[in-house]
Parts: C-alpha cells; sequence; structure tokens
C-alpha cells in the first residue's frame, strides 16, 4: 500500500487515536487538537506556527515522561533549555541560508511515526528491536522474563516514541555552531585589524565521567545469565562506535547527552554498583524494564546520527526514527528562493512498506523552493544507503526517487538498492544510465550537472 504523507491525514489519524481510552494524551486532546490545527495550517505564519510547536513539545515531553515515571527533576530545566534552542534556531536561520528548522519537524516525526504504526501492520508490534535484552541461557524460565521485559516496554511505546522523537535533535545547535564560526570570520576578517577566536569546545574531567557514562548507557545490554537473574553488560564495539560519534559531535549523541545531564530519572535508573563478583545478578523485572526503557531512548536518538550504526530491519525504534526523519519533507521551513522568506519546502512525499523492502517517492512540485534537486537527492540517499543493509532475511530491497515536476520536462532520479542485482547500490539516471552511487555520494559524479 502506498501512502502520501499529508499533514492533514497525519493530523486526522493522531487525533483518532489520542481520543482512544488507552492513550496517554486522552485527557489534553482538546487542547492539543487546537495546536494541531494551526501546526497543519499551510497558510499559517511561520511564529504561530513555532508557538505551537513549542507548547505541543512541552505537553507532549511532561506527559510522556511522567507515563514513564514519577521522577520529573531535571524537566523544568530541559524545558528551558528547549526555550533557548528556540530562540537559537532563529540565529541559525539567519546565518545559514540552507538552514532547515528542527523545531516543527520534531513534532512532524513524532506524528509520523504514529501514522505509520496505524497504516501499516509490520509497525504495530513491539518496537523494541534486537539485542536490547535477550537471554544467554536457552531454558524457558528466562526466556520467559526476556518475554515480560518485551511486554512492559511495549505498555510505554507510546510515551517512548514521542520521548524519542522530540529529543532527537536537542543537540543540533553544538553541530551547527562551527558554520557559524566559520561565516562570523570571513565578516570579521574584512576589517583587517580584528582577530577572531572561534568557539571552541573543552571537556573537562568532571565531563569525561558524564561522557563515559553515557557511552557505558549506549553500548548496553539487559542479559539474562541465569534462569531469573540477569545483568546490564557494556559491548566495546558498541561502546567504541559512539565514542568516535562523540568526538565528531553528532547531534544525537549530544541530544542524549542533555537528556542523561538534566532528566534524574536517567542517572537513577541506571545506577549500578561497580565491583561486585561477577555471580552477583539482578531479579527485578520492573527494574529490568526500566532500564530497558532509557537504553532505547538513549541508543535510539544516539543512533540516528551515528554514521557507524547500521540496521536489517525496520521495526525498530533506533531505525525507525532515521527513517520517519527522513519521511519529513513535506512540513519543513527552508528559504524561498524569491523573496528569500520562508517557506514549507513542501515536497510531497509518498511511502510503500512491504515486508521485506520500502519505497520513498519524493515530488518536488513547489516553485518557491530551491530547484537543486540533485543536491537533494544525494542528502537522502548519504543518509540512507550505509544504514540500511539488504539481506535474504530483512530488507531485500529499497528505492528511493526524486522528481522534479515544476518545469516543462519533468527530471527523476532513482536509487535502487537490491539483495540479488543491485547489493552496492545503483543509481538510474534520466537518460537511461547508470552511476556508482559511492562516486555520486563523493561527488565525483554528477548527473543533472556536469
Amino acid at each position: 500500500m502506498v501512502i502520501e504523507l499529508r499533514t492533514d491525514s497525519i493530523v486526522d489519524s493522531f487525533e483518532n487515536e489520542m481520543k482512544s481510552e488507552e492513550s496517554i494524551y486522552r485527557r489534553d486532546s482538546d487542547e492539543i487538537s487546537k495546536r494541531l490545527k494551526v501546526l497543519s495550517d499551510t497558510k499559517e505564519d511561520r511564529y504561530n506556527i513555532v508557538e505551537a510547536a513549542k507548547w505541543l513539545w512541552k505537553v507532549f515531553f511532561s506527559i510522556s515522561l511522567k507515563d514513564i515515571t514519577s521522577n520529573l527533576r531535571g524537566y523544568r530545566e530541559l524545558s528551558r533549555y528547549f526555550d533557548e534552542y528556540v530562540n537559537y534556531e532563529n540565529i541559525l536561520f539567519a546565518l545559514d541560508e540552507n538552514h532547515r528548522d528542527h523545531v516543527i519537524h520534531s513534532i512532524w516525526v513524532m506524528l509520523i511515526g504514529f501514522y505509520l504504526r496505524k497504516n501499516y501492520k509490520e509497525f504495530s508490534g513491539s518496537m523494541m528491536g534486537s539485542g536490547i535484552a535477550y537471554s544467554i541461557v536457552k531454558n524457558q524460565e528466562s526466556q520467559k522474563h526476556v518475554e515480560e521485559v518485551i511486554r512492559g516496554t511495549k505498555e510505554h511505546e507510546e510515551a517512548l516514541w514521542s520521548l524519542i522523537t522530540l529529543s532527537h535533535d536537542l543537540g543540533y545547535p553544538i553541530e551547527k555552531t562551527a558554520k557559524a564560526n566559520k561565516i562570523m570570520a570571513e565578516m570579521i576578517r574584512n576589517f583587517g585589524f580584528l582577530e577572531q577566536s572561534d568557539f571552541k569546545y573543552n571537556f573537562t574531567t568532571v565531563h569525561q565521567t558524564s561522557i563515559d557514562e553515557l557511552l557505558n548507557t549506549l553500548s548496553a545490554q539487559v542479559v539474562w545469565v541465569s534462569d531469573s537473574g540477569y545483568n546490564v553488560i557494556t559491548r566495546s564495539g558498541y561502546r567504541l562506535d559512539f565514542a568516535r560519534s562523540f568526538e565528531r559531535l553528532d547531534h544525537g549523541i549530544m541530544s542524549a547527552y542533555l537528556l542523561q545531564k538534566y532528566l534524574d530519572r536517567i542517572c537513577e535508573v541506571m545506577n549500578r554498583t561497580i565491583g561486585l563478583s561477577p555471580q552477583y545478578v539482578e531479579t527485578s523485572i520492573e527494574k529490568a524494564i526500566n532500564v530497558t526503557i532509557i537504553l532505547i531512548w538513549l541508543h535510539a536518538i544516539s543512533a540516528h546520527t551515528n554514521d557507524n550504526t547500521y540496521w536489517r530491519e525496520i521495526p525498530a525504534f533506533s531505525s525507525f526514527l532515521l527513517l520517519c526523519d527522513e519521511l519529513d519533507e513535506f512540513s519543513r521551513y527552508t528559504r524561498s528562493m524569491k523573496n528569500k522568506e520562508w517557506v514549507r519546502m513542501g515536497v510531497r512525499t509518498e511511502f510503500e512498506y512491504k515486508k521485506n523492502s520500502f519505497n520513498i517517492k519524493y515530488t518536488f512540485d513547489n516553485s518557491d523552493v530551491g530547484d537543486d534537486i540533485e543536491a537533494f537527492f544525494r542528502m537522502k540517499i548519504s543518509k540512507i544507503h550505509n544504514r540500511y543493509e539488504v539481506t535474504e532475511q530483512n530488507i531485500r530491497e529499497i528505492n528511493i526517487s526524486c522528481k522534479d515536476v515544476r518545469k516543462a520536462q519533468a527530471v527523476e532520479l532513482v536509487y535502487k538498492k537490491t539483495i540479488k542485482k543491485y547489493p552496492e547500490g545503483i543509481i538510474e539516471t534520466p537518460d537511461g544510465g547508470f552511476k556508482d552511487v559511492e562516486s555520486f555520494l563523493n561527488g565525483k559524479v554528477n548527473i543533472l550537472t556536469q
């Protein structure tokens, strides 16, 4: 089934779900619906949409956090940071003509996820993914406990998905500041006698402790080592991958760092006694569920910008986040080519998911938006090509197309990755030819501009 991602359809679907008895947002549904109406109005002023998004972010986040814990210490500070984040994004819009919004975007990524879960049964089951909790003891008793953790986690999946999507881009300002330095330096250089000192990041020993603990959390698993006992272990390879991501200041892991810094619940759940005998095990199922929720949350937002993380399945929160993130092109703001005002990109986005494949089709039909579809296509392929593997057992085929219908002669670029014919991926050009994916992504090969 092919679905077009339209603001009205997505909002209508969410409102129907929100009013059900099971939804954690039911009590506030009327007020939420008022803001969603503003959010989805394509003719509404951008300022009003941002204000609606700010309100929605705080309401969704606080309700979701309360669903998983009564410990709200640190939320007020995080909420204050979010206000500063919104103001900082206005500066980024002024500094970078290619900047795209992330405040409104976070709400839409959340709504897209709920919409896809409603329309595809493959996304309606447990989204915990493989590897977070499992047993090395192959017997019925330990497997029963693993299944209890999966069920307990699923009871909070509405809240967990909201927390993941609302927080996945909070670290974006850190990643963007380097570019802001460059822009400001070019201006200051004109004065000659002035010397700019770039804004730099220095981590002290105190920070290193927090970083180490974050890396331990991101690489952790809940593993049953006996019939009724489990340990929270750390995987060294995962830890190294996320350490590299931290060194690059990827905004996903910076978002996780912020959450760990502000939310006491994360420290409370991940509190472990170091130096105990290897024979010591945890037995509390409730604690295992709480740990698993934190692991999924922080891992998903950190993994979405970590190029060292890749997946062979979609129905897991981390890979599902990247997919929904890349599907939001219909609501995002960018600069108009005509008057430099902010306009919705309005890229018509269609999606199809089958058991072993997914297809995404982007269609440019808004003449106000920049016409460099090759750069857009390259950006999309760079995000997905090395992050999703094709295998016989899971994803076997990926198709992404980008079509420009704003001119007399339509132009379409197509990316394909299939387990049999194109396991390394291929680019189909408008003239019927083919291009190597890596050469295209590295800029060695162009399609529309030679």
